[in-house]
């Protein structure tokens, strides 16, 4: 079996009970990974594979020569710098047909779109494992796919400190991909820190090049893909936010 950003819906009950099994896959996008790590850590069990793509995957060490990079833990916002570095590593090694300002607007360009989503999961998370990200570059076709996984309380009840009349996760995932809505409370140098940008960010550059992306949020999951958003009720505990990026077109 081969878990994708297209499928994951099929493999979220995996992550009840307490199961520590996953040793009938084949192959998974980091999506699934960092689902797993996050839930292995939070429910404090070993996780069991015969899988060696998986287990190479879930390794702590960063290795530059890879296509992706490693699994690892955000806490808070110190720190996010140096995994980006990594992650960075990993994305621009493979683009050496680029022109150097094309490099670096690459580089500006990813390290906004990471850092944003890393920053909402370091402020709004409370999740008593922090999150996890990682990332890979899928050379065939130039395309990225970056997550961040964490198993705190979701978007519905960090909006409901701000946006009383929103419903549900649905509505709240919805209301977080608008334009200056956020749920934060705190103040940096005079404004809200992580002032409702990330996920607008992530939205409109997925949207000018073709990507799509899976936000999980408790019992809730909205993808986005060839324009259109579908939604459907999963159970996870926490949020997962993923970037599918194809850096073949231009913004």
């Amino acid at each position: 079996m081969q878990v994708t950003i297209n499928n994951i819906e099929k493999y979220i009950n995996l992550f009840d009970d307490d199961n520590n099994e996953f040793n009938d896959f084949t192959w998974a996008e980091p999506i699934f990974v960092a689902m797993i790590r996050a839930y292995q850590n939070d429910n404090e069990i070993d996780i069991q594979t015969n899988n060696t793509y998986i287990k190479q995957m879930i390794s702590s060490e960063h290795e530059a020569n890879k296509s992706f990079s490693p699994i690892e833990n955000i806490e808070s916002r110190a720190g996010l710098e140096t995994i980006f570095k990594h992650i960075g590593d990993i994305m621009l090694k493979n683009f050496t047909d680029l022109s150097p300002v094309d490099t670096k607007d690459l580089k500006e360009y990813l390290q906004y779109l990471f850092l944003e989503l890393m920053n909402n999961v370091a402020d709004h998370s409370h999740s008593p494992v922090g999150g996890y990200t990682m990332a890979q570059y899928f050379p065939s076709n130039k395309k990225v796919q970056f997550v961040v996984v964490d198993r705190g309380v979701g978007f519905l009840e960090n909006m409901l400190l701000k946006y009383k009349d929103i419903a549900n996760e649905e509505e709240a995932i919805e209301a977080a991909l608008e334009k200056g809505i956020t749920s934060t409370r705190a103040k940096m140098y005079g404004q809200e820190r992580n002032a409702g940008y990330g996920l607008f960010a992530m939205f409109e550059i997925l949207k000018m090049t073709g990507g799509k992306f899976v936000i999980i949020s408790n019992d809730t999951l909205i993808r986005y893909y060839n324009k259109k958003f579908t939604a459907k009720n999963y159970l996870w505990h926490g949020k997962v936010l993923l970037s599918h990026l194809n850096l073949k077109k231009q913004i």
